[in-house]
This record gives structure tokens, C-alpha cells and sequence, in this order.
């Protein structure tokens, strides 16, 4: 892998994963979770709730 295909993989990766969980404008489709009983979580900031997300 050359430095120019280090830089241009993960930018294709990421304009993928963009278009699957947020709308042209930017804003995220995912904005929670809703357990059994109906209760809404919604999304925080965290890392890892971010990269459970990308990886499902």
C-alpha cells in the first residue's frame, strides 16, 4: 500500500458508512435505541456506542 492509498481508503470507507446512517444534509437516520418495553435511549457521544453502530 502506497501513502496515497492510505489516505484514499479509509476516506472511501467513510463516504460509504456516511450514506448509510445520515441524510445528504448531514444528519444522522440512527438517532436511538428502543428496548422491549418501549423505552428511547438516544445516541450519545461515546466511542463505543459510535463504533458498535459502524460495526452492525
Amino acid at each position: 500500500m502506497n501513502k496515497q492509498d492510505f489516505l484514499t481508503v479509509p476516506q472511501t470507507e467513510i463516504g460509504s458508512f456516511n450514506t448509510r446512517v445520515a441524510t445528504p444534509r448531514g444528519d444522522w437516520i440512527i438517532k436511538g435505541f428502543i428496548d422491549i418495553s418501549k423505552n428511547i435511549y438516544t445516541i450519545s457521544v461515546d466511542t463505543k456506542v459510535i463504533s458498535k453502530i459502524m460495526e452492525l
